[in-house]
């Protein structure tokens, strides 16, 4: 005698797809459009014997009709994903935040391992609000030279119009 699945902890949660084999389908019915129509519904029907718990019927299968090849090809859209290669563009070079910076480039350019050591020491001596004005300070210049390193398009042309407005004011002003 065996004893039944319950005593030996079945569960009793609702089946759901996660708690279910690998041929379990319930489906979500987002697929039933309100009112029905043509090839509304689930793409096929469960089978109770079979091996395969769940079969496909070509009848309800969605089909969905494409514009064709000519108009695809003839059109300016493009795809997300393509298969050109394309070299990135120049980026900008981005402004170290750390008041002693570490980038390979920067420690040859004048700071050594040596002098962000005797910077980490005299800062760990500063009052905390001398730290805290030390980092504050080192934030908005890094913050500004963010902003002149990646400035829109459109604050570069805004600057050029001012330039040009001043000279031209200036040299009506030597005129008068």
């Amino acid at each position: 005698m065996r004893p039944s699945p319950s005593l030996l902890g079945a569960s009793r949660l609702p089946l759901t797809p996660k708690r279910g084999n690998k041929d379990y389908y319930k489906g979500t019915r987002q697929a039933y459009a309100p009112g029905g129509g043509h090839r509304t519904g689930p793409p096929g029907q469960f089978v109770v014997k079979g091996k395969a718990k769940y079969r496909v019927v070509d009848g309800q299968v969605r089909v969905f009709v494409g514009p064709g090849m000519a108009a695809i090809e003839a059109t300016n859209l493009k795809p997300y994903a393509t298969t050109a290669r394309t070299t990135p563009t120049a980026l900008p070079r981005l402004p170290s935040f750390g008041p002693n910076p570490t980038h390979p480039a920067q420690l040859a350019a004048g700071n050594s391992r040596a002098g962000q050591a005797a910077f980490s020491a005299a800062y760990a001596a500063l009052p905390l609000e001398q730290r805290q004005a030390l980092v504050q300070a080192q934030r908005r210049a890094w913050w500004g030279a963010m902003g002149r390193a990646l400035a829109a398009p459109e604050d570069a042309e805004e600057e050029r119009t001012r330039v040009i407005e001043d000279a031209v004011a200036e040299k009506e002003g030597k005129e008068a």
